[in-house]
């Protein structure tokens, strides 16, 4: 144990201080905004996740593992990313100096930096915080369907880079001209809470993504949005038909200047390419459109369906651009999502020689997200569940 002359919040007189800071009720939870800014550590103290201690505890195995209370390690992992420091010595000179940082987050002791450090990087991993995150929304997710709160109707997708010009797996882009890596990252319209993440390197197809992240929405939490809002990478005619076809999902996505429509893709295109196929099993004579797309998929003979979508979403477009552009502006609030959080979390800073351990640091920040939504729905609070401009 590290032993520091530290002295207790009761000696501190200021009691202006102690109302900004801590909250002038010790009962009462105060929610941060920026009229009213509240310290981190008292939104730690209020913090209820004793429901991760089983997750905590399958990450850690057996019980001599657990030098320290596992939840009190997660804990400081979520401080560190909602006090916006930049590196975890910070996180542990506070530890050192604060008068009572340690027993708020739930230490008997001071842990060393070497045991904080391993917990992120060893102990929990991106395979632990994937695990930690799935948990954490279901429990979110659980409090919105009894407070009446819609999560996840309307998604929106996109993609952020992030420079790492040092590590070997990081690659270059052109576009962004950096070399490094993108978060993938899918937020609820309304409550901007986030639904999946994902991290790939920055030369990666966007388009890859869409899928696999929306069907773990929907087989995993058990989300079923009926609109995602995306950028024209994660938009191409293969996504635009599995949006349609595999999930029924709406897509509103960014329409290129130089797009035009395609050929040969109406229905009766889609028609003709179905009796062609007369010869297979599963072909019948009197069908409906329906059973097409689903017979021409079976098939892989999906091309004409991708490209029966790609003027079906241009149409719109082309309808009524300004009412279209008024949908679809909707997308831009998650770029100012990312660039929020860039600057007032240091995840632009994060310090990882890999992808493996930088997509830890990227789900602990999103884990520390969920739980400062978390206990905002704890305590009664139903919008602006992810604002983190009262955090000091």
């Amino acid at each position: 144990m590290v032993s520091t002359p530290r002295k207790s919040i009761e000696e501190v007189n200021d009691k202006c201080f102690y109302e900004v800071y801590y909250g002038a009720d010790d009962q009462q939870f105060v929610n941060p905004t920026v009229e009213q800014p509240v310290r981190v550590e008292e939104i730690i103290k209020r913090m209820d996740l004793e429901f991760l201690r089983p997750t905590l505890k399958e990450l850690y195995g057996e019980d001599w593992r657990f030098h320290f209370d596992p939840l009190a390690v997660l804990k400081t992992m979520i401080y560190w990313r909602l006090k916006g420091h930049r590196f975890l010595t910070d996180v542990f000179n506070d530890l050192l100096t604060e008068p009572t940082l340690a027993n708020i987050l739930g230490f008997d002791s001071i842990p060393s930096y070497q045991q904080l450090y391993h917990f992120i990087t060893y102990r929990i991993n991106s395979k632990g915080t994937k695990k930690i995150f799935d948990v954490l929304l279901q429990k979110i997710i659980c409090e919105c369907e009894d407070k009446g709160i819609p999560i996840g109707k309307e998604i929106i997708i996109d993609s952020s880079p992030f420079e790492k010009k040092n590590n070997e797996d990081a690659t270059y882009n052109t576009h962004y001209g950096v070399t490094g890596y993108k978060w993938h990252n899918v937020r609820c319209v309304k409550t901007d809470i986030p639904l999946e993440y994902h991290v790939s390197t920055v030369t990666d197809y966007d388009g890859d993504f869409l899928a696999p992240l929306i069907y773990r929405i929907k087989m995993i939490h058990g989300i079923h949005p009926i609109r995602v809002f995306a950028d024209g990478h994660y938009s191409d005619g293969k996504n635009l038909m599995r949006m349609r076809e595999y999930f029924g999902i709406e897509p509103i996505c960014h329409i290129d200047k130089n797009a035009v429509m395609k050929p040969d893709a109406d229905l009766k295109e889609l028609k003709r390419q179905y009796q062609r196929l007369w010869e297979s099993e599963l072909f019948k004579v009197d069908v409906n459109v329906e059973y097409m797309k689903w017979f021409l998929i079976m098939q892989d003979k999906a091309e004409v369906l991708e490209n029966f979508y790609h003027n079906q979403m241009l149409n719109m477009y082309l309808k009524d651009p300004e009412a279209y552009q008024k949908k679809y502006v909707i997308r831009e609030s998650i770029e100012h999502c990312h660039g929020r959080e860039k600057r007032l979390t240091e995840i632009k800073n994060i310090q990882a020689n890999n992808i493996e351990k930088f997509t830890a640091h990227i789900g602990m920040h999103i884990i520390s997200i969920l739980a400062l939504a978390l206990v905002r729905l704890q305590n009664g609070i139903m919008e602006n569940l992810t604002f983190r401009g009262g955090l000091i």
